[in-house]
């Protein structure tokens, strides 16, 4: 048996809870707490990594034609892009066809038009001729044309009565229309008719160039520019020769008048005095700017 020769070391007591021996602190306790904190360290980093990796070098989709799959799905878009390219086809076929047809129907209504006008301007022109070859032989004249009232400018009217019409005679305006009558050597056809019966079929003309039915322009007035700024010029004339029982407001609205290098069919605006009618002219003019 073995003694020792020193006792036991002697411990004081602080308090009636702690253990006879006391704790002393475990090196294998704390080598183990660093191994987990490593473990975990190294299992997050490793998750960080496979992540990263995933993202970047993660597997695409391969596309090599020597691959059964990559073939099959080859062969499948392929199939798509055939059928919708031969729909594509059937719809240009299609529209292509609607259109010949539509031309072909356009071509065919243009050709019948222009029978239609064919025959319409042959049997117009042989009504003319039957009318022409009847009224000849009904022997259908005017009487001795009779002016009147000057209409327009240098434009009177005349009138004459169709004679030699028989009763039973249904076209008595067609005859009338087309029925000429000399006046001042030139032959003339009415402007229009009044079918009164068989004996007063009247026909009007309106003939130009009348120089008792010509008026004009004088006593030239410009009254400067319309207000300062206005860029346009008021001018005035005073309307001569006015023919008798003719309308003023007709003949200051057709008398041509030229002045300032313009030309003018007639009157801007017209009004009457006691002075007599006068034209109003109100035009650009670049000096009232």
């Amino acid at each position: 048996m073995r003694l020792h020769d020193n006792p036991p070391p002697y411990y004081p007591r602080s308090s009636e809870t702690d253990p006879l021996v006391p704790r002393r602190s475990s090196h294998r306790h704390q080598s183990l707490n660093s191994c987990i904190c490593t473990a975990l360290i190294a299992v997050l980093t490793a998750a960080i990594a496979v992540v990263i990796f995933a993202s970047v070098f993660s597997p695409k989709p391969c596309n090599d034609p020597l691959d059964p799959d990559v073939r099959d799905r080859i062969r499948k878009e392929w199939d798509i892009e055939l059928r919708q390219h031969q729909q594509d086809i059937l719809k240009r076929v299609d529209t292509e066809k609607r259109w010949r047809l539509e031309d072909n129907e356009r071509f065919r209504l243009r050709e019948q038009w222009g029978r239609e006008e064919e025959e319409h301007k042959r049997e117009v022109e042989e009504r003319r001729k039957r009318e022409q070859d009847e009224r000849l032989r009904l022997n259908m004249f005017w009487t001795e044309p009779v002016s009147h009232t000057c209409t327009t400018y240098a434009t009177r009217e005349y009138t004459a009565r169709l004679v030699n019409v028989p009763s039973y005679y249904d076209r008595r305006v067609e005859a009338c229309m087309a029925t000429p009558v000399q006046i001042h050597g030139t032959d003339y056809t009415p402007k229009w008719c009044e079918d009164h019966g068989s004996n007063n079929v009247i026909g009007h003309w309106e003939v130009q160039q009348e120089p008792d039915c010509a008026s004009y322009w004088n006593d030239y007035k410009d009254f400067g520019c319309v207000s300062p700024g206005s860029g346009q010029r008021r001018v005035e004339h005073h309307l001569a020769n006015l023919p008798s029982g003719g309308d003023w407001r007709e003949f200051c609205a057709t008398t041509p008048v030229s002045f300032r290098g313009m030309h003018f069919t007639g009157a801007e605006f017209c009004f009457q005095t006691v002075f007599g009618v006068w034209g109003h002219w109100v035009f650009d003019d670049e000096s009232c700017n």
